[in-house]
């Protein structure tokens, strides 16, 4: 049976953003994070008593706009939990009133194709892998006439870089490698995301070998998409049919096998939506699902071995590389203690907050490339000199990380990467 979801009001939903604006502007602790906060602040400073409640629907259309879903402000806000009167979570706002945008017939006809457009992996995914050289050669080359067709077409970019499409998928490429052999050991539950099933990501792959190597066994449990995008772009309705069906499909798995998210950006959407979103025969499902999911930091961790261990132990104290840790807001306590442990004692490692924020697929639209910019160097500005600092960067996020590269010359390489290298050399 169908649950149905209350019906978003949208008096109610402007009323709400607003006074969480007005929290916003006596705090003002993130107006350097992105910038939807000095939009916000810049626009209440012309109004009568600064009173957020007087901003027009366009001004909180343009600043919702603005917000691509990083989760930094969430992390870094004192306006939140039990010591505090408010609640304030200006994403998911952002979330309600771009399902009363999409309701309400808000977008425009390209709008809302560059909305499905982003949103639907599963559709574009197959037809761009099966055509790869064809995709590639269209999309490859920035700024070209052939990119600024595209433009017109569908409302992407002509400048964002965009990652390689990959002729063979991830789940090709799985079944390749004939995972389910070893059904007597430990397993692993496998969910690729749709950047790596259908773009060229050599780590997840090195994962996955890792994974086997340590004699786990990896199962794919399904190649769908998280539904992020949809989430984000107002199509809540799409996205609470896809997380039924997500639901469904990872209760098929056995309830004692982790659930790796190869993506963290992936991982905490599907942590923080799953349960809200899903209906209310799927509750407890969805909640025990939700336990299941781990990144590749925390199943790295939690598969340590005892001669790994004692390897470190064991270890030189010559001193050993540096490093860069830039953690994103996705990425909490335990994927933070698990990469600082993974690396050793031998590594140096200096950790920056705020500079791992990832942009994903908000950069690509049209409209935001001087946006990207200015948020690729608030990231770059956290960053240390290019001449003192350590030679690699360990930093998630494929997009924004290769935008980063760009900016700072910096060598930007996945943590999970990092923990495999340092595996491999202590083995």
């Amino acid at each position: 049976m169908t649950t149905a979801f209350p019906i978003v009001e949208e008096s109610a939903v402007r009323t709400s953003l607003a006074d969480e604006f007005a929290v916003c502007s006596q705090c003002r602790l993130c107006i350097d994070l992105c910038d939807v906060f000095p939009s916000v602040f810049d626009a209440v400073a012309i109004l009568k008593d600064g009173d957020p409640h007087l901003l027009t629907p366009q001004q909180q259309n343009i600043v919702s706009d603005l917000c691509f879903h990083c989760g930094a402000c969430v992390q870094r806000c004192p306006n939140r939990g039990p010591s505090s009167e408010y609640d304030i979570d200006l994403p998911t706002s952002f979330v309600d009133l771009m399902e009363v945008r999409h309701m309400n017939g808000y977008f425009t006809v390209r709008q809302r194709f560059t909305n499905w457009l982003l949103s639907s992996p599963d559709v574009i995914g197959p037809i761009a892998s099966r055509c790869s050289r064809l995709s590639n050669w269209l999309l490859q080359h920035p700024n070209t006439l052939r990119r600024r067709l595209i433009t017109a077409l569908t409302g992407i970019s002509p400048s964002a870089r965009i990652p390689q499409v990959s002729g063979e998928r991830f789940s090709q490429w799985c079944r390749r490698q004939e995972l389910h052999e070893a059904v007597d050991l430990p397993r692993v539950s496998l969910f690729a995301s749709c950047g790596a099933e259908y773009f060229s990501d050599e780590t997840t792959r090195d994962i996955v070998r890792a994974l086997t190597s340590q004699g786990r066994s990896c199962h794919l449990a399904t190649t769908r998409c998280c539904g992020a995008e949809e989430l984000r772009s107002g199509r809540v309705r799409a996205f609470r049919k896809r997380v039924r069906r997500l639901v469904t499909l990872f209760a098929e798995e056995p309830a004692t096998d982790p659930i790796i998210v190869m993506s963290p950006s992936c991982l905490a959407h599907l942590r923080t939506n799953l349960v809200p979103h899903c209906e209310a025969a799927q509750k407890l499902t969805a909640e025990a699902v939700v336990n299941r999911l781990r990144s590749p930091l925390e199943v790295f961790a939690e598969f340590a071995t005892t001669d790994t261990d004692e390897a470190r132990s064991n270890s030189s104290d010559a001193p050993g590389p540096s490093l860069l840790f830039l953690p994103g807001p996705y990425e909490g306590q335990s994927e933070r203690e698990a990469f600082e442990q993974g690396v050793g004692t031998g590594t140096t490692t200096q950790t920056i907050d705020d500079a791992g924020t990832s942009m994903g697929a908000w950069a690509l639209r049209h409209g935001n490339e001087e946006n990207v910019r200015r948020n690729v160097q608030r990231m770059a500005k956290r960053l240390p000199p290019t001449t003192t600092s350590p030679q690699t960067v360990a930093r998630s996020g494929l997009l924004s990380s290769q935008a980063l590269s760009d900016a700072t010359g910096f060598n930007i390489v996945d943590p999970a990467v990092i923990l495999l290298r340092t595996t491999s050399d202590e083995q």
